[in-house]
């Protein structure tokens, strides 16, 4: 099959507007309030940020000025979103982490110089993930010089043995302690964290290594957020939500619009009960397909527009915005890569009419244009030497030129001089066959590849890929010859 990976250039600006618009804020706080004092010992800057996850993005929440040196406050009527938060100092930029859940009345107190121990009155949660922390960091650096000691010694010696044992004991001790922070306190963030990093079992698979290779990887797919509850609002907040939603999209799913629709289907799913994290990825993905370069993942964005934006999925979106962006897919649709193209009629330089059912071909290229258009010009050498070399392959080319009225005569003009006297070249004086919607041209050039029924099987390429293109459904299609 054709690969989705054929590099396009998007030049809409209402789509471009749309991105600024869909940038959502995330800073928004419930009703409640909260009182948070912060003691930093040895910290002499009058200044400290307090900052958020969200996505790949570590976000300011607030800038707090010290009462008095090393005390800080942060205070207000509203109650702050769950999830792990962030000081960070100014202006060596340290960073420690702190939880915030439902107690947010509670004091922090740690020193500059060694941030990774703090203190916590009032808040359970914190208290737990302190001590997990201090935990993990006397446990890591013994663990990691036996593993250097491992490293050195060659396999077989008895003494490796022995170090591993030790190794494995350590390992041990790890998930005693998080076995008993998620019985004791399953609910906290602590123990979400801690679940995060669970593994997977994976039960025995049958069949030869190609056959168990296929299953392990469908399994590990099937039960890859197990220990993740994507529902959950706290998670929108944390470190690892979006390395493993990215992950799961890169990695688990194949890159193709199909397997990337059901991948995001099944999240927004799992995501809906938790109103923040549906609304933040929603719009991530409908954003990342606005703006995609790879041919083929308009599909993905017409999915999103026409499944969850028209039926009143995004709420915040004000109904002009949402409008325009159902508008737009729906302009899209007719010509997603495996649709079938619409017969259109439009007009040889002589005045006769002509189809592209009346022409005979085993693959047309459709390639919209305009004679004063400085793509084009760039692209059309390109288009030229394609169609030599493939002309008496089953290959025609349908040019038609987008001018109209009195224009119409520029299209004519410059056909020789470019060398294209060689193409079916065409044109649509009134613009009677309405080609800009069907084919929803809006920048030129644009080209297409269609089968002898239609059906799109390339788009939105450059001249100078054609020959690529080609050279894969011949290859296509001598493979199915052969399956016959």
């Amino acid at each position: 099959m054709i690969e989705y990976n054929n590099v396009i250039k998007r030049k809409n600006s209402s789509m471009r507007y749309l991105i600024l618009v869909m940038i959502a804020c995330f800073t928004n706080t419930l009703s409640g309030q909260h009182n948070i004092k912060f003691k930093i010992n040895n910290y002499e800057n009058d200044t400290l940020i307090v900052g958020y996850y969200l996505g790949d993005k570590q976000l300011v929440h607030d800038t707090l000025m010290a009462q008095k040196p090393g005390k800080f406050v942060m205070k207000g009527d509203s109650t702050l979103n769950k999830g792990f938060y962030l000081l960070l100092t100014i202006p060596d930029n340290k960073i420690v982490q702190f939880l915030i859940d439902e107690d947010q009345e509670f004091e922090m107190e740690t020193d500059v110089n060694r941030l990774e121990i703090s203190k916590f009155k009032g808040s359970l949660d914190n208290e737990l993930f302190s001590d997990y922390v201090a935990f993990l960091s006397k446990q890591r650096p013994k663990a990691d010089a036996l593993r250097q000691h491992i490293d050195a010694l060659e396999m077989g010696d008895p003494k490796r043995d022995e170090l591993m044992k030790q190794l494995d004991d350590f390992d041990s001790q790890v998930e005693a302690e998080q076995n008993i922070i998620k019985e004791k306190h399953p609910n906290t963030l602590t123990a979400m964290l801690i679940n995060s990093n669970t593994g997977i079992d994976f039960p025995e698979f049958e069949g030869d290594e190609k056959e168990q290779k296929m299953q392990t990887w469908q399994y590990y797919k099937q039960h890859y957020f197990d220990h993740i509850d994507l529902g959950n609002p706290s998670s929108l907040r944390t470190p690892f939500l979006d390395t493993r939603v990215k992950y799961y999209m890169k990695n688990l799913t194949a890159n193709h619009p199909d397997s990337l629709i059901r991948s995001i289907d099944y999240l927004l799913k799992e995501m809906r009960p938790a109103e923040e994290t549906f609304r933040f990825y929603l719009s991530t993905f409908l954003n990342e397909y606005i703006q995609s370069k790879i041919v083929g993942m308009d599909a993905v964005y017409v999915h999103l527009a026409e499944n969850y934006y028209a039926k009143g999925d995004a709420p915040w979106l004000d109904e002009e915005t949402t409008n325009t962006i159902v508008d737009n897919a729906m302009d899209i649709k007719p010509v997603l890569i495996g649709e079938t193209a619409q017969d259109i009629q439009v007009y040889l330089e002589d005045g006769s009419p002509i189809k592209i059912s009346d022409i005979d071909y085993e693959y047309l290229v459709v390639m919209f244009w305009a004679p004063d258009c400085g793509h084009c010009k760039k692209s059309m050498p390109d288009v030229v030497e394609f169609y030599e070399e493939y002309k008496d392959k089953g290959v025609k080319l349908l040019a038609i030129c987008t001018k109209h009225k009195e224009k119409t005569k520029s299209c004519w003009e410059i056909l020789e001089e470019k060398e294209m006297t060689g193409f079916i070249n065409a044109a649509d004086t009134n613009h009677r066959s309405l080609f800009k919607l069907k084919y929803n041209v809006k920048t030129t050039p644009k080209i297409f590849v269609l089968d002898p029924d239609r059906k799109i099987l390339m788009k939105n390429i450059g001249g100078a890929q054609l020959k690529d293109v080609m050279e894969e459904l011949f290859r296509r299609a001598k493979e199915e010859q052969g399956m016959d």
